[in-house]
């Protein structure tokens, strides 16, 4: 046990508050002389109520004054009772005194452990954070900044107390009363003190296994939870759930036997301390009897026999508990006396900064020994040079950064920024000099401005929101609900990849340090999100010095040197072309990934196809139906009759319109409006959307004068979003499309205004300009439908007759069906690759909705997983042509409307289009 490591910290923390420390311990003899007196002053009202006439003399005894004609004078009981019953409250007044004259004392000391443990815990180096359990580590601080404060307490006013109080009764009892007395008194507490010690070393041992799994459990809860998209991910639930089950099971089965064990020591205890008293009543009941004692005497005996009981009892508690609080802080201080693996010099300088210049020289480095990372690296960077650092996976390219922020030190070798070997500087001062975006930027949960800020502490919200601007994030927080206020989640789970690396951007932006280092800042992203944080990552490195891990080539082909690292070495280093010219590594590794980028872009060419805009946005739309539904959000919509064709990977673009859909559903309140418009505009198709949300007058002339304030940069006006919106990467995908994304702020009369604008496919605009549906090409030229499948929901038995006959003049197979649960039933029965291509389906049902029933087969379509593009295309057959009526089939999910009275051969021609969307 560190009993010395123990008390020298309760000493300093009890001479840190002596003043207090003092007054406590003078109020607590206070207490304690009060505690032995009552029972003195009990025995003598006893004595003179039990002797005859004691009460009624004419003198009063003790003093010279006479009785008046009554003969009645009690006011020595008075006295002694009045004593009595003031003893009684002084004992308690000054114990609760002492209370809270140590209260502060025993919290701060509870908090200056927890403190310690904490600067601690961040100066131990990664290599100690990799073998623990984070859980299991947050318990046992937990435990051991309890048991600190429980000793402190426990060694001031338990301790001492007893044992004063304990030696000033037998001191009574040895000077007033028969030495048997003293020598039974002595056995018991032997008896007790043997007893304790022996019972309590064994418990002692399985409280410590106890400690132990319930640690452990604790890092299996928070391991689990952490990691809580895996396990659902992998259906892992209930295995998690079972292994924390075991462990706490195993920790029920010790807790069991640990309490067994405090059972038989308290019995043990009991059995001692009934034994005791029994043998010193019957000694003293026996003295009275002879008359050798008075019953007042009696009476004090059995008194102070019970009060130092009770100390006795404290005593065996303080015993047990104070050997669990020495188990739980023995942990505690052992994670306390670690050697942090960096330590600074004494005296260690600050860093002067003046050039930036970065140097390692002959470095060699090791994780463990006998597992070498880095060989005699050798590399300068130069002031406000890019330096890119490439290799494969293992090869020592992150290890660079970790020493140049002294995460470790070099086994050989040194580290040098403008000429000062970096280990005999301040940590603080080498750390604030070098700034970094990490492959992985974990958040707190806290707001978006508070994350900025981190990179700055105290830095003002004009600078915070100048740091947004610089990382182009401004937009995205434009878009959160509580925008700089928002809540980002715990590790930042409510945002994306992209989005937390711009914030990280923002971060360094805002410490504007002379040096920069950018560990594979953009590994973890898609090649879309790579893409749209890039510019702001070379902004961020120009005009600095600037460390550059790379994980993609293409990103640091303008790089003022790239160094090739294998197998812990340097083998290649120059400029891009440089490099190419060698033939070596760098051009394997250049070459691959320019596979890589053309097997994409064929890839991208492949999905590209002729798309109706229209269809694709109804498409969105009816996925966000019961979301909208659900909010009472009204959707006014504008959309041409005529189809409005693009081209473009449906996939992409659906997601771009998903994404700008939902943010402006989450942005717009409960019950508000979403105004939805989709028209021409010259050769290119426009689509606008304009959510709910609104700006306050203050807000409205704060964002005019160009000078936002604190309250509208918080947006506290604004409702509360579900996800996050990342306008860049929305922006980079349409753009890819070859279309445009505008954002445009809420104003006074309506929300926040999205446009994108599409180019319309080659002959379109021909097309439109004579109708969406030429008659005379319908007529003259009848399209026919070699092979296709279609199915019919009608409840007309003749139009289902009709439909037969008319798919089998074009070479279509017709499936009819004279209700929707039948199709359904049909449908679910045969394989998705046996499905018809066109679904045409009645509006009305007489008791079915032709709506719900295109719901359903959408539903069934997402059980199955049929992608997007992949998806049966349905035509609405409805009771007349009117362009209301085309709007709500096209909002139901209908790719197509067509009046009942329309001629078959334009059924015909708009069946053949939905089955061919290439032609």
């Amino acid at each position: 046990m560190p009993l010395a490591g123990v008390s020298k910290d309760l000493w300093l923390a009890a001479w840190r508050f002596r003043g207090r420390t003092l007054a406590a311990v003078v109020l607590l003899v206070l207490a304690k002389v009060a505690s032995v007196c009552v029972p003195l002053v009990f025995k003598k009202i006893i004595d003179l109520f039990s002797v005859p006439g004691s009460l009624l003399s004419e003198v009063v005894p003790g003093t010279s004054m006479q009785a008046p004609a009554g003969g009645r004078l009690i006011m020595v009981p008075l006295l002694l009772l009045a004593g009595y019953a003031l003893l009684r409250f002084s004992s308690t007044l000054f114990t609760e005194l002492r209370d809270l004259c140590f209260a502060r004392v025993t919290l701060v000391t509870v908090a200056d452990f927890a403190q310690r443990a904490l600067a601690q815990l961040h100066r131990l180096g990664p290599r100690f954070h990799l073998q623990v359990q984070t859980g299991a580590l947050m318990r046992d601080v937990e435990r051991g900044t309890v048991g600190a404060g429980f000793l402190l307490g426990a060694v001031l006013f338990t301790l001492v107390p007893t044992m004063v109080e304990i030696v000033a009764v037998v001191s009574i009892m040895a000077a007033g009363y028969n030495v048997w007395f003293t020598a039974i008194i002595a056995t018991t507490f032997t008896a007790y003190a043997c007893y304790t010690a022996v019972m309590t070393r064994r418990r002692v041992a399985l409280q410590s296994r106890v400690n132990e799994l319930d640690s452990r459990a604790n890092g299996l809860l928070l391991d689990s939870l952490v990691n809580q998209e895996a396990v659902r991910n992998n259906g892992r639930e209930r295995g998690e759930v079972q292994r924390y089950e075991a462990t706490r099971a195993e920790w029920v089965e010790r807790s069991v036997e640990s309490h067994r064990a405090l059972s038989a020591l308290h019995l043990g205890q009991g059995a001692i301390i009934a034994l005791g008293v029994g043998a010193i009543m019957l000694f003293a009941g026996l003295e009275a009897i002879h008359g050798r004692i008075t019953v007042g005497d009696l009476v004090l005996v059995n008194t102070y026999v019970i009060q130092i009981c009770l100390p006795l009892n404290a005593l065996g508690f303080l015993f047990r508990e104070a050997r669990d609080a020495l188990t739980n802080l023995d942990r505690l201080q052992q994670i306390l006396a670690l050697q942090p693996e960096v330590q600074e010099a004494p005296h260690a300088a600050q860093l002067p900064v003046t050039h930036g210049e970065v140097v390692f020289e002959h470095v060699d480095f090791s994780y463990e020994p006998g597992r070498q990372v880095l060989w005699d690296v050798n590399l300068r960077i130069a002031p406000g040079q890019t330096v890119a650092v490439v290799g494969g996976s293992g090869s020592g390219k992150s290890t660079l950064a970790r020493l140049l922020l002294r995460v470790y030190d070099p086994q050989r070798g040194r580290v040098l920024v403008d000429g000062t070997d970096i280990r005999m500087v301040s940590l603080a001062s080498l750390r604030a000099a070098v700034g970094i975006v990490p492959q992985d930027s974990t958040l707190f949960n806290e707001t978006v401005a508070y994350n900025i800020a981190y990179g700055r502490p105290g830095a003002s919200i004009s600078e915070v929101v100048q740091a947004a601007r610089a990382a182009q994030i401004d937009e995205l927080i434009a878009s959160l609900g509580q925008q700089f206020d928002t809540k980002v989640g715990e590790r930042g789970l409510k945002l994306s990849g992209g989005e937390k690396q711009r914030i990280a951007i923002a971060r360094a932006f805002l410490r504007n340090a002379p040096i920069m280092v950018l560990d594979e800042a953009t590994s973890a992203l898609d090649t879309r999100s790579e893409k749209a944080i890039q510019v702001q990552l070379d902004r961020l490195s120009s005009q600095r010095t600037t460390l550059v891990i790379a994980h993609r080539l293409s990103t640091i082909v303008q790089a003022d040197l790239i160094v090739v690292m294998d197998k812990g070495r340097i083998v290649e280093q120059g400029r891009h072309e440089q490099l190419l010219t060698l033939r070596g590594l760098y051009a394997q590794l250049w070459e691959l990934q320019l596979q890589k980028q053309e097997f994409d872009r064929l890839e991208r060419r492949l999905v590209r196809q002729s798309l109706n805009l229209g269809v694709l946005l109804a498409s969105v739309v009816d996925g966000l139906r019961a979301a909208l539904d659900s909010r009472s959000i009204q959707l006014y919509t504008h959309i041409e009759p005529e189809p409005l064709r693009v081209m473009g990977d449906p996939a992409v673009l659906s997601q771009a319109l998903w994404d700008i859909c939902a943010h402006a559903m989450d942005a717009t309140p409960h019950g508000g409006r979403i105004q939805l418009r989709l028209e021409r505009d010259g050769r290119r198709a426009r689509l606008a959307l304009t959510d709910g949300r609104h700006m306050t007058h203050a807000s409205l002339l704060s964002a005019a004068s160009g000078a936002p304030d604190d309250t509208a940069l918080l947006g506290a006006s604004q409702p509360e979003t579900r996800g996050a919106f990342d306008p860049l990467v929305v922006r980079s995908a349409i753009q890819r499309q070859g279309g445009q994304l505008e954002i445009f702020p809420p104003t006074s009369m309506q929300g926040m205004r999205f446009v994108v604008m599409l180019p319309l496919q080659d002959g379109t605009e021909d097309a439109l300009r004579t109708g969406a549906t030429s008659q005379a090409a319908v007529d003259g030229a009848p399209a026919q439908l070699p092979h296709v499948e279609v199915m019919l929901i009608d409840d007309s038995a003749p139009a289902r007759t009709a439909f037969e006959q008319l798919m089998e003049r074009h070479g279509a197979l017709a499936h009819v069906f004279a209700s929707g649960e039948e199709g359904l039933h049909w449908l679910e029965n045969l394989p998705v690759s046996q499905w018809p291509v066109v679904m045409v389906c009645d509006s009305s049902l007489g008791d079915e909705d032709g709506r719900q029933v295109l719901s359903r087969v959408r539903a069934l379509e997402e059980r199955r997983g049929v992608a997007l593009a992949r998806r049966m295309s349905a035509i609405a057959l409805t009771n007349s042509a009117h362009p209301s009526e085309q709007l709500v089939a096209l909002m139901s999910g209908f790719q197509a409307q067509l009046a009942r009275t329309a001629p078959p051969a334009e059924l015909v021609h708009t069946i053949a289009r939905l089955a061919r969307p290439e032609d």
